[in-house]
């Protein structure tokens, strides 16, 4: 499934990354995914040794989520960053990125850009690194890991915001088996998330079936849709939740500051 131009969708979404690979075959190869009206997100390929360009982005924050593979990311003026697979990795705006796949596999990720995104700044990088910034904990770490998130918080239910900009709040949920959200809505913004971790269901209103994903895959919810998300199967499920930055959610029909859901 793919999600032309810059066209918000009025329907959920299923997207299994997968069947995206399997159609585009071997790399280098890139492919917008959708677009949720504040971020283009678009899947690209590579295999050992390729590389993009560097550039800078002056005006925006943008990241990535590591489905397959490694890469080494140069980030500003900062010691190189490895990452593999389940890896949230950010660029500060106003700071030069290049990124390179290693190892022997192809690599595999999202990125999360702006609509108005180009490449056009090249900037450079200093020969005389510097520390990485002293950062205790999320949210806008460089890098962060599955396994230094379970660390940190352990059993699940629990949820914490990766990132935070002024487009984005990107939230980390951790559900054990039979764990489910409170059904809700958001009135003026559209929701996805990508399964990093894990099989979910997502019930999404009468008449619509139900969405059954799994690692790997991206579910998208437009706005006014309510949503009741369960965690199937027999481990613990991660899906990471791109919101806006004021997350207003709406829990009942009564609530006459919000539209009705959309049925």
């Amino acid at each position: 499934m793919t999600n032309e131009g810059n066209s918000v969708s009025a329907e959920p979404m299923h997207i299994r990354i997968a069947d995206v690979v399997a159609r585009r075959g071997e790399p280098p190869w890139a492919e917008k995914l959708l677009s949720d009206g504040r971020n283009d997100a678009v899947l690209i390929c590579n295999s050992p040794g390729q590389r993009n360009e560097a550039h800078v982005h002056p005006d925006f924050v943008e990241w990535w989520i590591v489905l397959a593979g490694e890469l080494i990311w140069e980030i500003g003026d900062y010691p190189p960053i490895r990452a593999a697979k389940g890896d949230v990795v950010m660029a500060p705006k106003r700071h030069r990125h290049a990124i390179k796949t290693v190892g022997t596999e192809n690599s595999l990720r999202l990125g999360v850009t702006s609509p108005a995104s180009n490449h056009d700044v090249k900037g450079s990088r200093s020969n005389i690194l510097k520390p990485l910034p002293d950062q205790d904990g999320p949210p806008n770490l460089l890098r962060t890991t599955l396994s230094y998130m379970l660390d940190r918080f352990g059993d699940p239910p629990w949820t914490t915001s990766i990132l935070l900009d002024e487009r984005n709040s990107a939230n980390l949920i951790c559900h054990g088996p039979g764990m489910t959200n409170n059904a809700h809505w958001h009135p003026d913004f559209n929701e996805w998330w990508t399964i990093l971790g894990g099989k979910l269901t997502w019930n999404v209103g009468e008449g619509r079936p139900l969405i059954e994903a799994s690692e790997g895959d991206i579910v998208f919810v437009p706005e006014g849709m309510r949503h009741h998300i369960s965690s199937v199967g027999d481990g613990i499920s991660f899906r990471l939740a791109v919101t806006t930055p004021d997350q207003p959610h709406v829990y009942t029909d009564e609530d006459d500051a919000a539209p009705p859901p959309v049925s």
